[in-house]
Order: structure tokens, then C-alpha cells, then sequence
């Protein structure tokens, strides 16, 4: 199907419903477009946190413990990359 739609002064678009509806887009939804020369291809951003629990693991998911993680590897750039007194 082809459906047309006008592009605003701020350069928004209206998807129209049924693409909408096709694609899963919701109000907040995020999209990508992908330009191939002259076309361009509208596509969702899944969420990965949509995926928990889709794969089985004994592990349990521990929040802080990622927390301490990302903050440690911050640290360890911020510290590779201050010049050196």
C-alpha cells in the first residue's frame, strides 16, 4: 500500500495509521529511517529490555552490580584519557 502525507514548516510527517499499526508504533515509540539513495525506510527501535526473560539463565540480573561495573569502566576512561601529573 501507498499513502501520502504533508510534511510540516518544522519538517514533521503524520505516519498514518495503518503503517502505524503494521509497524507496532505507539505515542513515545522511537523509529529509524534508513536512506537508500532516493527511498528512504521507515523502521521501529525495538527495546531491548522488551527481550528480558526471553533467553533462560540460572544468573539472576543484578542492577547494581551493573551499576558498579559501568561506573568502574568510567572511571577507568576518565583515567586513561587525564593527562598525567
Amino acid at each position: 500500500m501507498q499513502y501520502t502525507t504533508t510534511i510540516t514548516q518544522k519538517g514533521q510527517a503524520t505516519i498514518p495509521a495503518p503503517i502505524r499499526k503494521s509497524l507496532g508504533i505507539k505515542p513515545k515509540s522511537k523509529i529509524t529511517f534508513e536512506l537508500s539513495g532516493k527511498k528512504a525506510t521507515i523502521l521501529p527501535v525495538k527495546d531491548f529490555l522488551l527481550l528480558k526473560g526471553s533467553l533462560k539463565s540460572d544468573k539472576k540480573f543484578d542492577i547494581e552490580a551493573m551499576d558498579k561495573a559501568v561506573e568502574r569502566q568510567i572511571v577507568n576512561e576518565y583515567a586513561q584519557k587525564a593527562p598525567r601529573r
